[in-house]
């Protein structure tokens, strides 16, 4: 059986994701329409509905959103597009700069056409 305490660390942790939702809420507000009346009612409305009644559906965005703004998507992107997976062996089709080995070959040899060359 799944123990218990898991499922209350769920609840707390979502309990934390709703308060920090709720600064962002108020931070944005202020910033937005100031500090009189209308932003606290607007908070007020703002929050209960972010918070209570549309939770299931702004909760998944807001942690969504930290993760990218967090860093994850460099990590995402790293993965899937800069590290790339090894060819499948057939010839014209592997990468262009394949090690360090290939770089140092190549600026050594266009150091070494530079010294042949006269004046140049």
């Amino acid at each position: 059986m799944f123990p218990l305490f898991i499922f209350e660390l769920f609840d707390d942790a979502n309990l934390v994701i709703k308060i920090f939702v709720l600064m962002t809420l108020v931070s944005w507000v202020k910033n937005h329409v100031g500090t009189g009346p209308l932003s606290w009612i607007l908070v007020g409305g703002m929050g209960y509905f972010i918070l209570f009644d549309g939770w299931k559906i702004f909760g998944p965005i807001y942690v969504l959103y930290m993760l990218l703004m967090f860093g994850v998507s460099g990590i995402i992107i790293d993965f899937f597009f800069v590290g790339g997976g090894s060819g499948g062996g057939q010839k014209g089709m592997e990468s262009p700069v394949s090690s360090g080995v290939d770089i140092q070959k190549r600026m050594a040899s266009q150091a070494a056409q530079k010294i042949r060359r006269p004046g140049g």
